[in-house]
């Protein structure tokens, strides 16, 4: 990929000035009026056409950098259609809540620059208190190798595209969204309840999905008892397995155990009420008897991302293997993780054509749940989903996370995986931010 010089030139209008080779390179003629594009920030120029000693040197007008922001210490790729001209990519990654913050984690960021020399053009982080809506512009930190720590600190309109790993306030978040449309991705957020009640609705999707309800009572504890013959009570947020109870009724009383906590606790009919008016902002669902592997649960986390091709793809999948008789999968305590296909030959004893075949069923539920939602709900580029598969080898989707681990793949030692998983929302950015998305 070619890459282009933006440098100061010495017009006092508003103009471009284009070596003759670049300019018939794009099909641009002298004294032609286009656009020129710079993140969402957007001016027209005038094209002069010249000899330049370097045919990959854009000259611009001063008004023009400032008016754009643009940063000219960077290298950029050029598109050029429907007489608008990009200089790009312009990608921002929203890491923090506060620039001291993340000052303090740049180092840590670096692994966000993998794959920098397929990028090229800006890449910059920068926290949720260094957006300026007003004055329509960010203050980051530019990843730029030739300085002695790596980021070089600038002022910059706003992106090509934005990738967001962290939590926003409403305001910001209702802002951001207005400002960069479909170039926020993986911007809408929901819990639990709202992912069931998301997915419930499409029928090739409700077949797999535990049934859930929101309506915390005894009543809806006993049907689901005497539906299943136990129930998780788990909250609408949170991760990790944290605040998951799982019930059972004996005779006249409830039996109750909590996730990571060993002891059963005996309950009668007025205590369990009691309890369940505590927890209203949790919900009731089907336990699914998923098919254990010497008595630990297992689940599989599915890393679905985009990449520069704009297609969804999974970049890996880890079986999580829980403690031994927990209430859940999650192998952080006490447990441990495998690849998932080795995975599925050993929790099944299938054979390797089974176990890729399997593998391949669990992409194919993943790829049709994203599809989903990101048609109902908005654009996304990263998921972390979780499937379980039961005794008789029926797929379950327990959850999807919006904001995934991305260091699973270490877990497994697989490096490889993990630059993956690092890099493809970035490549991502990217597609977005030099298309017609953007």
């Amino acid at each position: 990929m070619t890459l282009y010089n933006i440098i100061l030139g010495n017009s006092n209008e508003p103009n471009i000035c284009l070596d003759e080779n670049t300019a018939k390179t794009f099909g641009i003629v002298d004294n032609e009026r286009i656009f020129i594009s710079y993140g969402k920030r957007k001016t027209e120029a005038v094209v002069n056409i010249k000899t330049l000693s370097d045919r990959y040197t854009i000259q611009l007008s001063d008004c023009i950098i400032q008016k754009l922001l643009v940063d000219t210490i960077v290298k950029y790729e050029i598109l050029f259609k429907n007489k608008e001209l990009i200089i790009g990519p312009l990608i921002g990654i929203l890491l923090g809540k506060h620039e001291r913050k993340l000052k303090e984690n740049l180092e840590r960021y670096l692994v966000y620059t993998l794959a920098y020399k397929q990028i090229n053009g800006v890449l910059f982080v920068f926290s949720e208190d260094q957006m300026d809506f007003t004055n329509d512009k960010i203050t980051g930190y530019v990843f730029d190798p030739e300085t002695h720590n790596n980021w070089r600190r600038v002022v910059l309109p706003f992106p090509g595209a934005i990738f967001r790993r962290i939590e926003l306030s409403r305001t910001t978040f209702q802002a951001l969204s207005s400002k960069m449309g479909k170039s926020f991705f993986n911007s809408s957020y929901f819990d639990k309840w709202e992912f069931w009640n998301l997915l419930s609705q499409n029928k090739e999707l409700r077949g797999y999905l535990p049934e859930t309800t929101k309506k915390i009572n005894k009543e809806s504890l006993d049907t689901f008892l005497k539906k299943y013959n136990g129930v998780y009570l788990k909250p609408k947020s949170g991760s990790r397995g944290k605040g998951i109870h799982y019930i059972e009724k004996k005779d006249h009383y409830y039996q109750m155990i909590k996730n990571y906590d060993d002891e059963i606790r005996c309950m009668s009919e007025t205590e369990m009420i009691k309890f369940l008016s505590n927890h209203s902002y949790y919900l009731l669902q089907q336990p699914i008897r998923l098919h254990a592997f010497e008595d630990r649960k297992v689940d599989y986390r599915v890393i679905l991302q985009k990449n520069e091709t704009g297609f969804w793809q999974c970049t890996g999948m880890i079986a999580r293997f829980g403690k031994t008789h927990a209430i859940s999968s999650n192998f952080k305590a006490s447990g441990f993780a495998k690849e998932a296909v080795e995975a599925l030959k050993m929790q099944f004893g299938y054979d390797e054509l089974k176990a890729f075949q399997k593998y391949q069923e669990i992409i194919r539920v993943c790829c049709k749940l994203a599809f989903h939602i990101e048609k109902d709900v908005g654009a996304y580029a990263d998921f972390g989903i979780d499937i379980g598969i039961d005794e008789q080898e029926k797929i379950w989707i327990i959850e999807i996370n919006k904001r995934h681990d991305h260091d699973f793949p270490l877990m497994i030692k697989d490096r490889k995986m993990y630059y993956h998983v690092k890099s493809n929302p970035i490549l991502y950015a990217k597609h977005v931010a030099m298309s017609s998305l953007s």
